[in-house]
């Protein structure tokens, strides 16, 4: 898998019927070897995903998208070129902290993983634009805390 996959996959456990919605924030990053220039707020990003990618030199934001999941129910998030993340909330926060999430992103098999809230999960998809950048996402979720 040529993701930047570095999680605890875990089996989803049945939903409550008084669990709040999720909310899933997801970045969607395009990296470049063709030139150097990082977005500051991609800084930490980058640093992480050249780790396993020192060829990736450049990286550019291009959206940012929020989504409120209810557990057990999955959202799909468009991202550029006509590619698609289909997003599973499995698990609410658990007695750790973590929410359970299964990612299908563009040319991957679905990955499942437990985040720590606030925390970006980095997946390199193996999706390439025609001008050749890589289609970076990293993945947030938190509980919702807004009130209905």
């Amino acid at each position: 898998m040529s993701s930047l996959v570095l999680a605890t996959f875990l089996f989803a456990a049945p939903c409550k019927a008084d669990e709040k919605p999720v909310s899933v924030t997801v970045v969607i990053v395009l990296a470049s070897d063709k030139h150097a220039v990082v977005d500051p707020k991609l800084k930490e990003l980058a640093k992480e995903v050249q780790k396993r990618d020192p060829k990736l030199t450049g990286f550019k934001l291009v959206a940012t998208e929020c989504k409120s999941i209810p557990v057990g129910d999955s959202a799909t998030i468009n991202l550029t070129d006509k590619q698609v993340l289909k997003v599973q909330v499995n698990q609410a926060k658990d007695e750790n902290g973590r929410i359970t999430l299964t990612l299908s992103p563009p040319g991957m098999d679905a990955v499942s993983y437990a985040c720590t809230c606030d925390k970006f999960f980095p997946v390199v998809t193996p999706h390439k634009t025609k001008a050749g950048d890589q289609l970076i996402i990293a993945v947030m979720a938190k509980p919702c805390t807004a009130k209905k």
